[in-house]
């Protein structure tokens, strides 16, 4: 068995987390994954993997563009009901989200909540 580097486990676990939940409305869709050997030695080799496209950035840019205002409560409100959707469908199926934070949580152009890795 190759031995498996920090990095390959973690873009494993994101990969198989997508695969298993990201059909959840409230999960952002996983669409595949692209691999890219390093074309030469003085490069690296990466991997894409393409989700569903959130229009409405991440909930740390909607945070950050309110320049020190806080966001209404109803928006707070819905955003966390939202959220707590995608995780009750995630600890349902025995699984738990280790990285919530407002860099990961998207909004779609009409305002949907999606949760990413």
């Amino acid at each position: 068995m190759a031995n498996i580097t920090r990095d390959e486990e973690s873009v494993c676990r994101e990969v198989s987390f997508l695969l298993k939940f990201s059909r959840h409305r409230n999960i952002a869709s996983y669409y595949g994954a692209y691999y890219h050997p390093a074309p030469n030695e003085e490069s690296s080799e990466y991997l894409e993997l393409v989700l569903e496209y959130c229009s409405g950035g991440s909930l740390y840019d909607l945070i950050d563009s309110t320049e020190g205002q806080s966001l209404k409560e109803t928006w707070i409100g819905y955003v966390c009901r939202e959220v707590l959707k995608a995780l009750n469908h995630i600890h349902h199926h025995r699984a738990v989200h280790r990285d919530i934070k407002s860099p990961n949580v998207m909004l779609t152009e009409k305002g949907n909540i999606k949760l990413s890795e």
